[in-house]
C-alpha cells in the first residue's frame, strides 16, 4: 500500500505496512499571533516602553512530518495615560483604536492618569459595574499578556478568566472586543488557560458574538481566539460541532461567494485567514470529525472557489491559500474508504476489465508487459472531465488536481507546495481501482510528472518527501510505469548516487526512492540501461549497511539483490565490472527473504 499524508496538529493516525509507513501528519498552523492591545497604555510597574513586538506563531510538532510557519504581528503603543472613552472609533489596523473627542471627564480617567496600574488591580476592574473600568482592564491584560509570558498564568491565578469570558457577551461591544483579544492572548501557547477557557463557556459566547457584530476588529479577535483554541486536542470536538458550521457560515461562504447582491460582503481578508487557519487545525483531527467537515454544506465548494480564484488571478501566495490548501488536503485522507460516494461519478473498471490479478514478475515486482497491456484501460471514459462537482466530490474530481498542479508550478510557499503533493499522494495511496485510476490520470492525461519531478531538487526536505512520497505511489500504477520510468529515473538514481545527504538524511525519503527505482527498472530497459551506474551501486552497497536508515537500508538492499536477479540489470552491472557478492550476500539476501515471506 502506498503511503498517505494528512497535515495535522494533533493524533497521529498510520496505515500500518511493512514496506511503507505513512508520512505521518504535517502540523498546521496553531496559535497563530498575539492580539494588539486596544487604546494607548499606562507602563505598568517594573515595565519598560517598546516599540513594536514581532512573535513567531506556534506550530504543534506531534508527529514526524512537520513545518514550521510563523506569523508576524507587531504591538501598538505600550503606555496608558488614561482610560478609553466610551465613544471611538478603529482605524482598521488590529489592535490599534483611536479615541474620539470625549464629551466629558470621567472619575476613571483622572484617577488612572495619575496611578499605575498592576495585573490584580485590572483583574479587579473586570468586575467594576461601569464600563470604562472594564474596558481599562480588559485592555491591560491584552496588552501585558502580549508583553509578558508569566501574565498569563498570573491572570488565571486572579481568576480573570471567568470575567473576561463574561464580558465577551457585554452589550458595550468596546468592552466586548477587548475582552476577546485578552482573551485570544491568554490562550495563546497555554493549555490550561485554553481549557478554562472553554468551560466557562468562552467558546459560546465567542460564536454567539460572531454572529452578532459587523466590526471587523471584533471578528478578527473572535476568529484569531477560536484559531488558537482550535490547537488543543481536547477542544476539537466541540469546535467541530459548533465553530465549523458558524465559521462556514459566518465567513468562509460570505468571504468566497462576494457579489453585488450577497448582503455580507464586509468580511476582512484578515478574518477569513483565521477562520481557515482554526478549520485547518480542525481538519487534522479523527475521522468523524473529517466527516463532519466533509458534510459540512458549503465549505468545500467555498475552499476551492477561493483556491482557483487565486490561481486564475495569478496570486498562487495569497497567505490563506496555503490553509485553504492544507484542509483540502487534510479532508483526502482515507477519503476512498470513508467517503466511497465520492467517486461515484467514476466509471471504475470491475477488477477483470482492469487485469488486476498478476503476480510478482522477478524481484522488482512490477507487472509483466502483458499484464500492463491488459491494465491500461482507458481511463477518459470513466472520469467525469465535464461535471460540475460540489461537496466531498472536489476532493477527488480532475478539476481539483488541475488546480493542484497549477499551484505547483506557480507558488513559492513551500507548505501550499506539500499540501498539494500531500493530495494527491493521499488519493493515489491505495491498492485500490480509484487509486489507480487516479495515478493514470495525473500521469498520462494531466501531465503531472513535470509539475512534481523538480520538487525531488527542493531545498526544504518535508516538500522533497512528500514529493517522493507522492511519485513513488505513481510508480506503482502498471499501465504508467513506462513514462514514470522516463522522466522520474534519471533524477531518482542521480539522488541515490550522491548520497543521503542529498535527500536531507531522511531515513523513509531514501526508502521511498529505492522502492521506486525499483517498481520502474522493468518498466523500460533503454532508460534503466543508462541510470545504473558504478557510483549508483557504490552508493546502494554502502546505504544498505548504514545502521542509521533503517528503513533505507533495507530499501537499498532489496534493490541490489533485484539489481543481479533480474537478467537484464545483471548484464548491466557485469559490464561495469561488478560481481555478485556486492549484490546478493548474507545482508542483501536476509532482507530479500523476510520481504518474501510479508508478501
Amino acid at each position: 500500500m502506498g503511503r498517505r499524508h494528512v497535515s495535522s496538529s494533533g493524533v497521529r493516525e498510520q496505515q500500518v505496512n511493512a514496506a511503507n509507513q505513512p508520512n505521518g501528519m504535517k502540523p498546521s498552523l496553531s496559535d497563530p499571533s498575539l492580539a494588539v492591545a486596544s487604546a494607548t497604555f499606562m507602563r505598568a510597574k517594573g515595565q519598560s516602553a517598546q516599540g513594536q513586538h514581532s512573535l513567531q506563531s506556534r506550530v504543534n510538532r506531534h508527529s514526524t512530518y512537520s513545518i514550521t510557519n510563523t506569523t508576524q504581528m507587531s504591538s501598538s503603543q505600550t503606555r496608558l495615560t488614561r482610560a478609553p472613552p466610551t465613544q471611538f472609533h478603529t482605524d482598521g489596523r488590529m489592535g490599534t483604536i483611536k479615541a474620539s473627542k470625549i464629551e466629558e471627564k470621567s472619575a476613571v480617567n483622572t484617577a488612572l492618569g495619575t496611578s499605575e496600574l498592576n495585573l490584580k488591580e485590572a483583574v479587579d476592574f473586570l468586575s467594576h459595574p461601569e464600563d470604562n473600568f472594564q474596558l481599562c482592564g480588559a485592555t491591560f491584560i491584552q496588552h501585558t499578556t502580549f508583553k509578558e509570558e508569566h501574565a498569563k498564568q498570573e491572570v488565571a491565578e486572579l481568576g480573570g478568566i471567568p470575567t473576561l469570558v463574561t464580558l465577551v457577551r457585554s452589550p458595550n461591544p468596546v468592552v466586548s472586543q477587548a475582552a476577546t483579544g485578552a482573551l485570544r492572548n491568554l490562550v495563546f501557547k497555554d493549555q490550561n488557560n485554553k481549557l478554562e477557557v472553554q468551560h466557562c463557556g468562552g467558546i459560546g459566547k465567542a460564536l454567539q458574538l460572531l454572529k452578532e457584530t459587523d466590526s471587523t476588529e471584533t471578528q478578527k479577535e473572535i476568529t484569531g481566539l477560536l484559531w488558537n483554541l482550535s490547537s488543543a486536542d481536547e477542544l476539537k470536538g466541540e469546535l467541530i460541532a459548533t465553530a465549523l458550521p458558524a465559521l462556514t457560515e459566518n465567513v468562509v461562504v460570505p468571504f468566497t461567494s462576494w457579489s453585488d447582491n450577497t448582503a455580507n460582503n464586509n468580511i476582512h481578508p484578515d478574518v477569513f485567514f483565521n477562520a481557515t487557519g482554526c478549520l485547518r487545525n480542525l481538519s487534522c483531527a479523527q475521522q468523524g470529525e473529517r466527516q463532519a467537515m466533509r458534510r459540512c454544506p458549503e465549505l468545500i465548494d467555498s475552499l476551492m472557489n477561493y483556491v482557483q480564484s487565486c490561481v486564475a488571478e495569478d496570486n498562487p501566495d495569497d497567505k490563506s491559500v496555503e490553509n485553504c490548501a492544507c484542509i483540502l488536503h487534510n479532508l483526502t485522507y482515507q477519503l476512498e474508504a470513508e467517503s466511497p460516494d465520492c467517486f461515484a461519478d467514476y466509471n471504475l473498471p470491475t477488477e477483470g476489465q482492469a487485469g488486476r490479478k498478476n503476480s510478482t514478475v522477478g524481484c522488482f515486482s512490477p507487472k509483466s508487459g502483458k499484464v500492463q497491456k491488459e491494465f491500461s484501460f482507458d481511463v477518459a471514459q470513466g472520469i467525469p472531465l465535464d461535471s460540475a462537482p460540489s461537496g466531498v466530490k472536489w476532493l477527488c474530481h480532475p478539476k481539483a488536481m488541475q488546480t493542484y498542479l497549477s499551484l505547483l508550478g506557480s507558488s513559492q510557499k513551500d507548505a501550499t507546495l506539500e499540501a498539494c503533493c500531500g493530495t494527491m499522494q493521499n488519493l493515489t495511496a491505495s491498492k485500490s481501482l480509484g487509486s489507480s485510476v487516479m495515478s493514470h490520470f495525473l500521469v498520462q492525461k494531466l501531465g503531472a510528472l513535470l509539475h512534481i519531478s523538480p520538487l525531488l531538487k527542493a531545498p526544504n526536505r518535508s516538500l522533497q518527501k512528500a514529493a517522493m512520497s507522492l511519485l513513488g505511489n505513481l510508480s506503482r500504477t502498471g499501465s504508467s510505469q513506462s513514462t514514470v520510468a522516463k522522466q522520474i529515473l534519471p533524477e531518482l538514481t542521480r539522488l541515490l548516487s550522491s548520497g543521503p545527504r542529498e535527500m536531507g538524511k531522511s531515513d523513509e525519503t531514501i526508502a521511498t526512492a529505492c522502492n521506486t527505482v525499483r517498481n520502474l527498472m522493468l518498466a523500460d530497459t533503454e532508460v534503466t540501461k543508462n541510470v545504473i551506474t558504478g557510483d549508483l551501486v557504490t552508493s546502494l552497497a554502502d546505504l544498505s549497511e548504514n545502521g542509521s536508515f533503517p528503513k533505507g537500508s533495507r530499501a537499498a538492499a532489496l534493490l541490489l539483490y533485484s539489481l543481479w536477479n533480474e537478467k537484464n540489470s545483471q548484464g548491466i552491472v557485469r559490464k561495469l565490472g561488478m560481481g555478485k557478492s556486492l549484490f546478493v550476500n548474507d545482508n542483501t539476501t536476509a532482507v530479500h527473504r523476510s520481504m518474501q515471506v510479508i508478501e
